[in-house]
């Protein structure tokens, strides 16, 4: 049993990055919905849930990926074949069945908060399942694998607003925010796997507009961020410090990924601007919406 857990710890170590993505802003969205009514019993049933079904979805992904990712390890991006399963160190077999009772773990706790926490984090499950799986595989066609990442994420930060109890306009503005910044930065997080993307005929945004274009759009979608932050500060008598801070956030993010636009050959340089720099920025923006009810 203690090697297992070891074991599993190691996968989950892999794919730290879904507790950024999805866990952080549906805690965040399921504080604003609660105005800090919560109990930590049931934070950690969300905690728990939203964590263990992103988990079950990307390690789906991993096992739908064994292939291709130990062949773009070869084109020069080795990231992904340093993870437990492409390095050998856990079987095929072990990996799946970890990544089932994930799915079930994870689903159980969703029932625990509530009926429309449960509904949506299905959806999100199912969705993850028809991103990786042949025919349906929707990863690989233009628009429908941004489309995809950007509802799991929407739906994650949904089910922390069912979860809090109350769908507000500020947890709607978050809901927005999150699926918008999904569509905009996830066409950058393919970067670092565009020649392998290409290899595997992997229709990414970057694969068919181009490099530079996919960053010029996510800095439009940036942009279109901040406008909407000032928008819903007069419109819907959002606290003033909300458009304040989107601003600053935004505009650091943009000022991170504006040198892709010449350097997305520098696979190295695109790891470390994507996984380093634009994942704690995501992190710091989800405490965005927070300050319109604290402040």
């Amino acid at each position: 049993m203690k090697e297992l857990l070891k074991n599993y710890a190691e996968c989950v170590a892999s794919r730290k990055v879904i507790f950024f993505v999805y866990t952080w802003p549906s805690l965040i969205c399921m504080l604003i919905a609660s105005r800090w009514m919560i109990s930590v019993h049931e934070i950690l049933i969300l905690v728990s849930a939203v964590s263990l079904i992103a988990l079950a979805v990307y390690f789906y992904n991993d096992i739908k990926d064994f292939d291709d990712d130990l062949k773009i390890a070869e084109l020069g991006n080795k990231l992904k074949s340093l993870r437990p399963l492409g390095q050998g160190r856990i079987t095929k077999d072990l990996f799946t069945k970890f990544t089932v009772i994930s799915a079930l773990l994870g689903l159980l706790f969703a029932s625990l908060l509530n009926i429309w926490a449960l509904v949506s984090l299905s959806l999100y499950l199912i969705l993850g399942l028809l991103y990786s799986t042949e025919p349906f595989r929707l990863k690989k066609y233009f628009i429908s694998k941004q489309l995809v990442i950007a509802f799991g994420c929407a739906i994650a930060v949904l089910a922390g607003g069912f979860a809090g109890g109350e769908i507000s306009s500020l947890v709607i503005f978050m809901v927005s925010m999150d699926f918008a910044i999904a569509v905009g930065v996830s066409p950058v997080m393919d970067l670092p796997d565009l020649q392998g993307d290409k290899v595997m005929g992997v229709k990414t945004m970057p694969v068919i507009i181009g490099p530079s274009m996919a960053v010029r759009f996510a800095i439009a979608v940036l942009g279109g961020i901040i406008v909407s932050s000032i928008i819903g500060y007069i419109s819907l008598g959002l606290n003033i410090a909300l458009p304040f801070l989107i601003t600053l956030v935004a505009g650091a993010w943009i000022y991170t990924i504006m040198p892709l636009m010449r350097r997305y050959n520098d696979i190295a340089f695109t790891n470390i601007v994507c996984f380093k720099r634009v994942v704690p920025l995501y992190f710091i923006i989800q405490l965005v919406p927070l300050a319109g009810i604290l402040l």
